[in-house]
């Protein structure tokens, strides 16, 4: 569980900043603990809710061999800044998608890989725990979400159907409107993603990663609506 520090803002200055995009892009998928360890390290096997049946709790959701180098589509380095009940994070991550469907948000704190967020076929695992899409979204979100809301935001999809939708003469989208009511505002431009429940002060803000030179400080700087 990542905490939001006052203090991260001084992390994104210096030196060691500078070289984030190095350390981040050198984490190799030969050094992913969940690809290394069979045991579950992270949630590749998925526990089944409720019991399940014999064939269910068999079943292996997400496997090593579809992570493999040769099965990736896209890879891109994301600052992200997730605030929910159950998990909350400011840092950088790497978002991958497979051959296999499978979708990876990959976790850094400090340049150091702390685990990963994993979405497939109806599945979702955030660090060790797996379920379905639904309840972990629940969880999230509280009763205003769907099960592929975190996934939609991600990617900068049109959510809940792209109800309120207005799109600017600038190019920005924004979704504001009210949903068993709570106030949701959903911000859409190239290179960011905000989304902010008004009511709740759950928050999933997505920014493209830009490396940093030593001497134009922060250039990621996530703005929340007031």
């Amino acid at each position: 569980m990542c905490k939001l520090q006052s203090g991260f803002a001084y992390i994104a200055k210096g030196f060691s900043v500078c070289i984030l995009g190095f350390f981040i892009a050198a984490c190799s998928w030969k050094s992913d603990k969940e690809l290394t360890n069979p045991k579950n390290p992270d949630g590749i096997y998925d526990p089944m809710m409720n019991g399940g049946s014999a064939n269910a709790q068999a079943e292996n959701v997400f496997t090593p061999q579809e992570q493999e180098p040769q099965n990736l589509i896209t890879s891109n380095v994301k600052l992200l800044y997730i605030n929910t009940a159950p998990f909350k994070f400011y840092d950088y991550g790497r978002l991958n998608t497979y051959k296999s469907g499978l979708v990876k948000l990959e976790l850094f704190k400090y340049a150091q890989t702390i685990g990963s967020i994993r979405i497939k076929a109806g599945r979702m695992c955030v660090l060790t725990e797996c379920s379905y899409k639904w309840p972990i979204s629940k969880k999230f979100f509280g009763k205003v979400s769907y099960g592929d809301l975190f996934e939609d935001i991600l990617f900068g999809r049109d959510i809940f159907g792209g109800k309120g939708k207005q799109v600017g003469p600038n190019g920005v989208s924004v979704q504001r409107f009210q949903q068993s009511g709570e106030m949701i505002y959903y911000e859409r431009k190239p290179g960011h993603t905000l989304f902010k429940n008004m009511s709740t002060g759950v928050t999933i803000g997505v920014d493209d990663y830009t490396p940093l030179s030593p001497d134009n400080g922060v250039q990621n700087t996530l703005k929340l609506p007031q």
